[in-house]
């Protein structure tokens, strides 16, 4: 007999899991089996079942890595065996999250999916920055765009600074080459922030102009995912002091456990799930809470 399946294409967020839509909270407790990217916050991949699957399919930048049309692959076989999957991006999956090919894979497999938006970095960086993408006096628009599109028609989005913010995404190992690109066409030294980790608990800012960026952000300690923003809107921005404590590993009652933890990133803390002794978990679940262990704690 025949599986009636369907695949949402959901997006996880930035990372802090209260700003997961209830949507998408909804899908992962319901789901048989989640495929996710390599951004994803953890916590939020043990809000499904113990019972799911869950199928790392990240790419690492600069890496060999799963291929777009493995994934592609990937999805069509598990909506073929099961009822519930989950597409996992992070951020939002209709900005930069390679969406387009994943919903052509699945009309040409013939199988039914859903879209469902998330919170994209961008908003997650300004909110911490308490200022918006966007202000009547100084930006009128905003444009996402990659390193690599900067660099290639650099002409197009000096013009979008002027008046507007240009959140730039994927371009931290190229910001060197990035900002080098905008200096050569316009004179005016913009303000420059970069966001590392938004939403987290341990999200930095790195600010600086223009002319300054690329070398303080090679002179810090600071690595992983980034966002940079460029524009007057940036002049705007409050003092940032980040707090950093040690991860809580909350053992006991998976569900009072969810719970406390959605209290504890309130807070501005992290927290994860220990295995519950009442839960039988398929092997992915438990390679995570392992992975959580030795790497995050």
């Amino acid at each position: 007999m025949s599986v009636v399946s369907k695949v949402y294409l959901v997006g996880a967020g930035p990372g802090d899991p209260n700003l997961l839509t209830r949507r998408a909270e909804h899908l992962l407790y319901q789901a048989d089996v989640v495929l996710y990217d390599r951004l994803v916050n953890p916590f939020i991949l043990q809000l499904t079942r113990p019972d799911a699957q869950l199928i790392n399919v990240g790419k690492i930048p600069y890496h060999p890595t799963t291929k777009q049309e493995e994934i592609n692959q990937q999805l069509i076989a598990s909506a073929e065996e099961n009822g519930c999957v989950v597409r996992l991006k992070g951020g939002d999956p209709a900005i930069f999250g390679r969406l387009q090919e994943e919903v052509e894979a699945l009309e040409q497999a013939n199988i039914d999916y859903e879209v469902v938006p998330g919170v994209t970095s961008a908003s997650a960086a300004v909110a911490s920055l308490c200022i918006g993408l966007t202000s009547r006096r100084l930006s009128n628009s905003v444009t996402y765009c990659t390193g690599q599109a900067v660099i290639d028609t650099p002409e197009r989005f000096v013009s979008m600074i002027q008046q507007g913010t240009l959140a730039i995404y994927m371009g931290i190992k190229r910001i060197g080459q990035i900002m080098s690109t905008i200096q050569q066409e316009t004179t005016t030294d913009y303000p420059v922030n970069v966001i590392f980790q938004a939403s987290y608990e341990r999200e930095q800012v790195i600010k600086g102009h223009v002319s300054t960026i690329a070398l303080q952000v090679e002179d810090s300690d600071v690595d992983g995912p980034g966002l940079i923003l460029i524009g007057p809107v940036l002049d705007l921005e409050k003092m940032f002091n980040p707090h950093v404590s040690t991860p809580v590993l909350l053992q006991g009652d998976r569900t009072a456990n969810i719970a406390r933890a959605f209290e504890i990133y309130e807070e501005g803390r992290t927290a994860y799930l220990d295995i519950d002794s009442d839960c039988d978990y398929h092997p992915s679940q438990l390679a995570l809470i392992q992975h959580i262990k030795e790497t995050l704690l």
